[in-house]
């Protein structure tokens, strides 16, 4: 496993603009459809929360009551999430805290809803780190797990995977990153997909809603719902 932590820190900087840029410009979209499944939360946790762009679309699509804390292990992430957040106006409706998925700091059933975008295949321990948001989640509460994901279509696939682990690195180095970007690529292709992560929230005690498919399955939004 690579220190993710340090790896974070360094693109940290650059991380936003990337993102929109490799994604085509669906980063902001998916985000909200990632909020649009856990409609109804008052309180959320966003784990791995990155530079805080998840943890506000959630405050901006579910409304004037709810609250969301942010969380995530790189300093240099949260420093950035503070900054955004503080300008975007939505400071007393976001806290920040600086932990890893493996150790939530939160006391059990604390929760109506978890997030993690991104961010599930980068933990030390994935099962631990489920574990943990179904831990901190109400009865009856939802986590929403979006993750990268190879798709399904046979004739798709393909030219994905090439621009997945050749043009995105090649891409990536002209900033500076394409370590980091080759380091997406292979994590991805290693993570359990669809029905094998499926079976590792059911591990952790999740009761899995659905799965949505995004822009031809290259994103996956698991939902998972605490037991009563």
């Amino acid at each position: 496993m690579p220190d993710t932590v340090g790896l974070f820190n360094r693109v940290a900087g650059r991380y936003d603009a990337l993102n929109t840029f490799f994604s085509f410009g669906m980063d902001r979209r998916w985000r909200k459809r990632l909020s649009g499944e856990i409609r109804g939360s008052l309180s959320v946790l966003d784990v791995a929360t990155g530079t805080g762009e998840v943890a506000m679309e959630a405050v901006r699509s579910l409304g004037g009551g709810c609250r969301v804390v942010g969380a995530d292990p790189s300093a240099r992430m949260i420093d950035l999430a503070r900054r955004k957040v503080a300008s975007s106006g939505l400071g007393d409706r976001i806290s920040l805290a600086r932990c890893g998925a493996e150790n939530l700091p939160f006391r059990d059933g604390a929760f109506d809803a978890v997030t993690i975008a991104f961010g599930i295949r980068n933990t030390a321990d994935p099962l631990k780190s489920l574990s943990e948001m179904e831990r901190v989640l109400k009865p009856g509460g939802k986590a929403g797990i979006m993750e990268f994901a190879i798709p399904k279509n046979r004739l798709f696939a393909p030219l994905y995977l090439f621009y997945f682990r050749n043009i995105l690195p090649l891409v990536g180095s002209l900033f500076g990153t394409g370590s980091e970007y080759r380091y997406l690529s292979e994590s991805t292709s290693a993570f359990p997909q669809r029905e094998s992560f499926v079976k590792l929230m059911e591990e952790a005690g999740f009761r899995t809603a659905k799965t949505v498919e995004l822009m031809m399955g290259i994103v996956v939004i698991y939902v998972g719902i605490k037991k009563a």
